[in-house]
C-alpha cells in the first residue's frame, strides 16, 4: 500500500477501462479532476449499466481505470467510483448546463461518474 493508496485484487473489483487524453489524465491523477464525463449516447448506457452490474450484483467495488493515451506501456491510475443518488453514474440531460466546463463538460446530455479514492489494482 503507498500512502494512503489501497490495494485491491482485479478479480473483486467490476473495473471500467477509459482511455484519455494527457490533459485529462494529468487533471485526474493530480486529483483537480474528481468528475469523468462520456456523451449520453447508447453504447455508453450500455458499458456503464455492465460496469455497474457486478457491483450490485455480486458486491464488487466499481473500479474506473484511466489510461494514458493508446501508447504501449502508457501509465494507468485506478479510482473507486463515488455513489451517489443515482448509483455509480449519473445521466445528465442537455438543459442541465455543464458545472465543470473547464474539465470538458460540455453542454450535451451525458453521463458523470465521480471519482473516489485512489485504488492499486493488484494485477494489472
Amino acid at each position: 500500500m503507498r500512502c494512503g493508496v489501497k490495494t485491491v485484487k482485479r478479480s473483486e473489483c467490476a473495473v471500467l477501462p477509459l482511455v484519455l487524453k494527457g490533459e485529462w489524465y494529468d487533471m485526474i491523477a493530480s486529483g483537480e479532476k474528481r468528475e469523468e464525463y462520456r456523451e449520453g449516447k447508447p453504447y455508453w448506457y450500455v458499458r456503464m449499466r455492465n460496469w455497474t452490474k457486478p457491483a450490485y450484483e455480486d458486491g464488487k467495488t466499481p473500479v474506473v481505470e484511466f489510461r494514458r493515451g493508446y501508447a504501449a506501456g502508457a501509465p494507468k491510475i485506478a479510482f473507486a467510483a463515488k455513489r451517489g443518488v443515482y448509483g455509480y453514474w449519473t445521466f445528465l440531460q442537455g438543459s442541465v448546463p455543464p458545472r465543470h466546463p473547464e474539465w470538458g463538460e460540455r453542454n450535451i446530455p451525458r453521463y458523470v461518474i465521480r471519482l473516489g479514492e485512489r485504488v492499486e489494482m493488484e494485477e494489472w
